[in-house]
């Protein structure tokens, strides 16, 4: 499992995270909305100082290998459009 913080935009911070093995032949992808007046720029341990109440959404997905290989071509594009657009 792998839990990423998310805390670029402060409107749209929070948490995502990535594991296998819940459903047979699935990656689960499980996002964390963080309310803005919340700071998790220091917050190392992923979830560890959050308050229950600064949570104020989330979503699970199970997505299929080839749904997984899609995204993974998606972000591989977007990452190097975003990276020229930082020079």
């Amino acid at each position: 499992m792998t839990k990423i913080k998310c805390d670029n935009i402060n409107y749209r911070k929070g948490f995502v995270e990535v594991s296998g093995d819940i459903h047979k032949g699935c990656i689960n992808l499980e996002a964390w909305n963080i309310h803005p007046d919340t700071d998790i720029s220091r917050d190392e341990s992923v979830f560890g100082s959050v308050p229950d109440e600064a949570f104020t959404g989330n979503v699970e997905l199970e997505l299929s290998v080839e749904n997984a290989k899609e995204l993974a071509r998606k972000l591989e594009e977007l990452i190097a459009i975003a990276g020229n657009a930082r020079r």
